[in-house]
């Protein structure tokens, strides 16, 4: 269900499709319920009990608590999913109440009228049980299917002033558009043979003691290649590092960055291979040879890179988003 931006800027708040539904739907279902007591009016000459008991009300009376206790559920708390103001999610959760309360609302209230009535010749009872437990069951369900499918009015946000000055930046520049690179890191072909070796031949000799040893021997190999597996993926907001393409182990914002340079690199100089933070440092690294080393706030990050013209083309993404808010070319 869209619903449209207000175009009055005193309800600017107020999200108008939202609002109308809440507003309309629980005044038919009480046009319904005002109808249907009307039909049953010669069937109950000395008025209705109200579904939570007492004396007995002339029908304009039930009726008019009816209406009163539908409207305020329906009404009410959907007035307050219409809101801009709110939370997205939350919006949602309360037009469902919404619809749910009403409809079950208008269930009792008509269970009530059909019970005491006594139609089809049965015996009249406060409430007929059978109306109102499939009646609740279908409002549940609908309050459930409206939260999960209503679309809240979209508002303009701090993401959409960072979407605009990007799309701003593009057309003054656009080369800035290509500010953008994945790729993988993984240690070399021999390397990633030998520590599986390392696993499955030792494992192999002790299956003689239990089977089992070779499977955990087996994944502990492959998990030391995954923690030595990373994908590295930098656009012009952040600098992402996934250990083994899943956890992220190293975040910045390019924004964050003072400068960067690619180097060939030898992995003991930076603590060797795989993850390694210390003292303000971190360095992600699968083999030595190619990688970009770069300053930002916080100290110094060092990236393994497949080959010297990967590193290059990062070192380069890096340096043109050193220090550029959005809007700064």
């Amino acid at each position: 269900m869209d619903a449209p931006a207000s175009e009055n800027s005193n309800d600017r708040h107020i999200d108008a499709r939202a609002l109308r539904f809440a507003m309309i739907f629980p005044v038919l279902l009480c046009l319904g319920l005002v109808g249907g007591g009307l039909l049953v009016a010669g069937r109950l000459p000395a008025g209705a009990v109200l579904p939570t008991g007492g004396g007995a009300l002339p029908l304009p009376a039930f009726l008019a608590v009816a209406v009163a206790v539908t409207l305020g559920l329906g009404a009410g708390i959907g007035f307050f999913g219409a809101r801009t103001t709110l939370p997205r999610n939350l919006r949602r959760i309360l037009l469902g109440t919404a619809m749910a309360l009403q409809l079950a609302s208008t269930t009792v209230f008509s269970a009530a009228l059909l019970g005491q009535s006594g139609l089809g010749g049965a015996a009249p009872v406060r409430l007929d049980g059978y109306v109102v437990m499939m009646g609740c069951g279908l409002a549940a369900a609908m309050g459930v299917v409206l939260a999960l499918t209503f679309k809240p009015d979209e508002q303009w946000t701090g993401a959409d002033d960072e979407a605009l000055a990007e799309l701003l930046e593009i057309e003054a520049d656009p080369t800035v558009a290509n500010d953008r690179l994945f790729y993988a890191i993984h240690p070399r072909s021999s390397v990633v043979i030998m520590i599986l070796l390392a696993g499955i031949l030792p494992g192999g000799v002790l299956t003689v003691v239990s089977p089992w040893l070779l499977l955990a021997l087996a994944l502990a190999a492959g998990l030391v290649v995954a923690l030595l597996s990373a994908t590295v993926h930098v656009d012009r907001q952040r600098l992402v590092v996934k250990l083994a393409g899943v956890v992220p182990v190293i975040a910045m914002a390019c924004t964050d960055v003072e400068a960067a340079v690619s180097l060939d690199i030898k992995a003991r100089d930076y603590g060797g291979w795989g993850l390694r933070k210390h003292s303000g440092s971190e360095s992600f690294l699968a083999f030595s040879g190619a990688a970009v080393v770069l300053r930002d706030v916080r100290g110094r990050v060092v990236l393994g890179a497949p080959n010297l013209d990967t590193a290059d083309d990062l070192a380069a993404i890096l340096n043109r988003r050193a220090g550029k808010r959005p809007g700064q070319h």
